[in-house]
């Protein structure tokens, strides 16, 4: 298995922690439950900024943008209730990947690539749901 698909299933493991340890007030001091918002927010911070990579010499102001907006989003993320935090994470992970997918058939992205980001994405929505039921519901 490649390093990237092996490096993006692992980035499951700390929502999956999170979420297990989150009937713990705390853990060494922390919340386990903001630990998986902030985490979270790390995240889609984070695969915003994968928009950037492509050819160096061609110019996507608008890829750029928008890769801004979403760390921005994920910030705004750490500052608000919890319960408002997963929704905007959620929405925002659907989001991202419904533009990734968008600019990857234009610059021709690997299926594979695609494949992945779609499952994960699909698990990182329903982790932020149960997180959601969970604590709230």
């Amino acid at each position: 298995m490649k390093t990237w698909k092996v490096l993006g299933y692992l980035g499951l493991i700390p929502f999956i922690v999170c979420l297990y340890l989150s009937s713990e007030a705390q853990l060494w001091g922390i919340s386990t439950k903001q630990a998986f918002v902030a985490y979270s927010a790390v995240i889609l911070s984070f695969i915003a900024g994968t928009i950037w990579r492509g050819d160096i010499l061609t110019h996507h102001d608008k890829h750029y943008i928008i890769s801004n907006i979403f760390s921005l989003i994920a910030f705004v993320c750490l500052l608000v209730a919890q319960k408002v935090a997963l929704i905007i994470l959620a929405l925002s992970f659907i989001l991202l990947f419904f533009y990734e997918n968008s600019i990857g058939k234009q610059d021709k992205k690997p299926t594979n690539y695609m494949n992945m980001r779609f499952w994960l994405t699909q698990i990182v929505v329903l982790l932020h749901i149960t997180a959601y039921m969970l604590w709230y519901g």
